[in-house]
């Protein structure tokens, strides 16, 4: 039986916030920017993915991508999850599991979420048994969005083990010998570089606002939101402490003759082993799967 305009406002709007609050719950409650930090900064280790050729981290991770175009829902979920599992193998791989999952979550959630919830509003307003045509389709909508959205957390995933687990000066080389320009290397390695700067500096910032009593007069429960104010608040004077050292690091390029010749050399190389070849010929697999399946 359909229900009044004012009902189905209501019960829209309520879809809507609840989808967007999840997310910002999870990142900004369960993660937190701490844990953002953790995800997006390298450490060293000594296990299976740091020992591979940064080159054949980019390789996979370009050959999960393309996958995503064509992987079903369980071909998707597969590789998500494969890829999630190992991150218990990285530097407190238990911790950064979780992190991964929760992020994962977020990312799915909010996608999909955003996706179809004005299709859910509608159908509930006009009532599922008055419309079975139109739940079913809304049901091949949701499976297939969320079977696309967890292939491209899949591929998230993966760049971030290129991150967690690759110095910048290896991806720098790894990113020369596949033929990148030096600016194009270089911004990847400053961003590398910047962004657990940003995300150090965001956290630190964010804690001094709440020690001084910045959303204590609110409930509890919208923790994560003060949290997300506070960060906000803190973007502008954390990018300002971060441009400060934008002098160094020219200085520090410079005297490295950083640009001045179209080739560089390295001290070290990255040896390329039958690990290598195990993690190509998978990506490839699961390409070559995705295509054809």
């Amino acid at each position: 039986m359909p229900v009044t305009p004012v009902i189905s406002g209501i019960l829209g709007w309520t879809l809507f916030f609840l989808g967007a609050a999840m997310p910002v719950y999870i990142v900004f409650g369960l993660i937190g920017l701490s844990g953002l930090k953790e995800i997006t900064r390298y450490e060293g280790h000594d296990s299976f993915y740091y020992r591979l050729n940064p080159v054949t981290k980019i390789a996979a991770l370009f050959m999960v991508a393309l996958a995503t175009s064509f992987a079903g829902l369980y071909l998707g979920l597969l590789a998500t999850g494969v890829i999630l599992a190992s991150y218990a193998t990285l530097c407190r791989g238990k911790e950064k599991f979780k992190i991964g999952a929760l992020f994962t979550v977020a990312v799915v959630w909010g996608t999909v979420w955003g996706s179809v919830s004005d299709r859910l509003s509608f159908l509930l307003s006009s009532g599922l048994a008055a419309n079975p045509r139109g739940f079913s389709i809304f049901y091949y909508e949701l499976t297939r969005i969320f079977g696309e959205e967890v292939a491209v957390s899949g591929v998230f995933l993966m760049a971030l083990i290129l991150v967690m687990t690759s110095t910048p000066s290896s991806v720098m080389r790894a990113l020369k010998r596949i033929g990148l320009p030096n600016p194009i290397t270089f911004s990847v390695v400053v961003g590398m570089k910047t962004v657990p700067a940003l995300l150090e500096a965001l956290n630190a910032t964010t804690k001094v606002q709440l020690m001084r009593g910045f959303g204590t007069r609110w409930v509890n429960l919208l923790g994560p939101l003060y949290v997300l104010a506070a960060a906000v608040l803190a973007l502008i004077p954390s990018l300002i402490y971060l441009l400060r050292g934008a002098r160094n690091t020219a200085i520090s390029t410079g005297t490295r003759a950083f640009g001045a010749y179209k080739t560089r050399t390295y001290i070290t190389k990255s040896p390329f082993g039958v690990a290598d070849v195990v993690v190509l010929l998978l990506a490839a697999g699961f390409l070559a799967s995705s295509v054809i399946l």
